[in-house]
């Protein structure tokens, strides 16, 4: 008995080119976010509303509209309208981090989703974490102290405040990572995404009201960002990121977004010549181990039980086997 971890119907290397395309596409979210001069939940707005709106003609084009009338999408509409607000806080925290602290220090920290997913697990699915893991936990939260500690001593205190809304980004990016693998199956992921980006971008709407953020920017520069967040990290990373959480669990694309920090930092480093400091490279990396160590005791919890089900199944088989020779 061999189950894998990625669903029958998907190849192996298609889920592997999905990865990639996901990872390079979403790699490019902060320099467009920096690249823009309009406030953070603005963008956040603008990103989500055309992602909906993109989605949507993809699935008029697919004809995957009829799904909207399936029980899976009613009944679980208040759940999709709740990850949607997930999204939303995901996106305002970490937009906000990125105009506070380093590219580096802010995808890292938002990209140590994984390790909340591992504590998730444990609190509310009641999933017990292996020694390993938690050891991974805590050399990637000392990761994350030790980078903090490195913003506030050498740069400021407003960059502190931005790796912390990089966590609390990390904090929902996990819940989002969850709310996919569990409610995005059976139905079209056109229509799933397409109510997702549509509820986080009223939610972020309502978030604007407060502060009194004019949402209506059609200048010509902020419009072709504001589509290009919406066509490149989200509908090519977030959407693809979506489609993958119901063929493979969710940990192999907590995974895979660890090569968003570096593709980020190479980029920024490329186009706006911020370079991070040998300090920052240090937490970085040890936030990355952290993590790493989360994943690999996972993947090795996963094997190990699928070994325990082969061993239990093959008594069975032998016997059949003998059963059938006495025939």
């Amino acid at each position: 008995m061999n189950t894998s971890i990625i669903d029958e119907s998907t190849s192996q290397l298609k889920v592997i080119l999905l990865l990639i395309l996901s990872v390079s596409m979403v790699s490019s979210a902060s320099i467009l976010i920096l690249s823009s001069t309009s406030p953070s939940l603005v963008k956040v707005f603008w990103r989500t509303l055309y992602g909906a709106l993109f989605m949507a003609v993809i699935a008029a084009t697919r004809g995957d509209l009829s799904a909207l009338r399936t029980p899976k999408v009613r009944n679980n509409l208040h759940w999709l309208a709740g990850i949607g607000v997930i999204l939303s806080l995901h996106f305002s925290t970490w937009f906000q981090s990125l105009e506070m602290t380093s590219i580096a220090a802010s995808v890292v920290l938002v990209d140590s989703s994984p390790i909340f997913t591992a504590i998730f697990s444990t609190i509310f699915l009641g999933e017990s974490i292996r020694k390993r893991s938690w050891v991974g936990i805590i050399v990637a939260v000392s990761g994350a102290v030790f980078l903090a500690w490195v913003d506030y001593g050498g740069i400021d205190l407003g960059a502190v405040s931005g790796d912390l809304l990089a966590l609390a980004g990390a904090v929902f990016l996990a819940i989002y990572f969850i709310g996919g693998r569990k409610y995005a199956k059976g139905m079209p992921i056109t229509i799933y995404t397409s109510i997702v980006y549509l509820f986080a971008a009223i939610t972020t709407l309502i978030l604007c009201v407060p502060f009194g953020y004019d949402v209506l920017v059609f200048a010509p520069t902020e419009v072709l960002i504001f589509i290009g967040l919406a066509i490149f990290p989200t509908v090519l990373g977030h959407s693809v990121n979506n489609y993958l959480l119901t063929k493979v669990p969710a940990y192999v694309v907590s995974a895979a977004v660890l090569g968003e920090p570096i593709g980020a930092t190479l980029l920024g480093a490329l186009i706006f010549m911020v370079y991070p400091t040998p300090l920052v490279w240090v937490g970085f990396f040890i936030i990355l181990f952290g993590v790493a160590i989360v994943l690999v005791d996972i993947v090795s919890k996963e094997r190990a039980q699928r070994s325990s089900l082969d061993d239990t199944d093959r008594p069975q088989s032998d016997s059949l086997g003998s059963d059938s020779k006495s025939i």
